[in-house]
């Protein structure tokens, strides 16, 4: 993500986020995940890097424990900023209506990943 008054927008936007779910999400991140860069950003300065690199490891630990989009950063393709690839994954699940932007990859297969929260309806498999 660069480093302009949008990114930095982006950034607090998903602060505030997190601020207003903070116990959720530290529940469903866990405190391995959730006290170091917490607290980085709870205590830092919005300006430098570190506070950033906090905010994007609560995205990211957000994502992992399944909460689609993180706390809602996206990434800017730019030079240097190129997202890295994803894991190639050759099954998975997805909304089976396309209402919602959830996707459930997974290495191995499995019967299914539930039911979909907006449409109540079994997600759909994509291989």
């Amino acid at each position: 993500m660069g480093h302009g008054a949008k990114a930095q927008r982006l950034y607090e936007d998903a602060v505030a986020y997190l601020c207003r779910n903070a116990a959720t999400l530290r529940e469903v991140i866990g405190p391995a995940h959730w006290d170091a860069p917490f607290a980085a950003v709870r205590d830092g300065d919005p300006s430098t890097r570190g506070w950033r690199d906090a905010v994007r490891a609560l995205h990211d630990a957000a994502e992992t424990a399944g909460i689609p989009g993180g706390l809602g950063l996206r990434s800017t393709m730019g030079v240097g900023d190129w997202p890295s690839a994803p894991a190639p994954r050759s099954t998975g699940w997805v909304c089976p209506t396309g209402r919602c932007a959830r996707v459930d990859l997974h290495g191995d297969s499995a019967p299914d990943t539930g039911l979909c929260a907006l449409a109540d309806r079994p997600m759909r498999r994509v291989d």
